[in-house]
């Protein structure tokens, strides 16, 4: 059976992805591809196909150019299948950042799983990326490795006590508690603004108490007067709510 004009256009696309390098022109593969993702949405096994095609780029014989075309396009169909690929490349220098774009909108705890393993390997600004990641998902099992990374180099701190303070459960709250005016201003700083976050996150779950409790410690006389001023604001709100 002959192709359809169509079917034709994107086997050509993937054949042309193979050597697909910047300066190339970016139609003749995206153009394809792009129109493919967008007509599979709402057909769950054209989806399925088309992602299982994608993601069989993602390897070193693909061009960063291609791969990370490619991790755009699992961020608008990728599902829990396209998790394996995807988590090597979280830890790819050039590709992170594509990589968990596609990672962070895929639901489920295989994505999440994929971050916490990444947070124990990558290194500098690719694990602040991560950090950051796991703070987008809100993954509450990445609690305990966040907290160790608060007493390590003061970016990777800072990071981490914003994303607890996105996890905002009631461990992610005694930890920031605990990391209260300790280590550079920086640090210090991110822990004032996680506290903040974590108070909006219980005051959502209905823990009201813990909240207030929470920015109560905030408004101490130790505290810089910006941070009691922010944190008295805070409370206000969460008294009225």
């Amino acid at each position: 059976m002959s192709q359809t004009p169509q079917n034709a256009d994107l086997d050509n696309a993937f054949e042309a992805l193979k050597t697909y390098k910047i300066g190339d022109d970016p139609a003749p593969v995206q153009g394809p591809i792009d129109k493919a993702v967008m007509a599979v949405q709402g057909n769950m096994a054209s989806r399925a196909a088309l992602e299982r095609r994608l993601t069989a780029t993602l390897t070193p014989a693909y061009s960063y150019v291609a791969r990370s075309f490619v991790c755009r396009q699992l961020a608008l169909i990728g599902t829990p299948a396209s998790v394996p690929a995807l988590a090597p490349l979280v830890l790819d220098e050039e590709l992170s950042v594509h990589a968990r774009n596609a990672l962070e909108r895929i639901p489920g705890t295989e994505s999440e799983k994929a971050f916490r393993d990444a947070l124990g390997q990558a290194k500098g600004r690719t694990r602040i990326g991560v950090i950051n990641s796991v703070a987008a998902r809100r993954d509450a099992a990445s609690t305990p490795v966040l907290i160790k990374i608060l007493r390590e180099d003061p970016e990777s701190a800072a990071a981490a006590a914003k994303a607890l303070g996105e996890i905002g459960t009631s461990e992610a709250a005694k930890a920031l508690v605990a990391a209260r005016g300790k280590g550079p201003g920086a640090v210090q700083q991110a822990v004032v603004d996680g506290t903040l976050i974590c108070a909006e996150r219980l005051v959502a779950a209905g823990e009201r108490s813990q909240a207030i409790t929470l920015l109560e410690g905030l408004t101490e006389a130790s505290q810089p007067e910006h941070v009691r001023v922010a944190a008295k604001r805070a409370l206000s709100a969460a008294t009225r709510q």
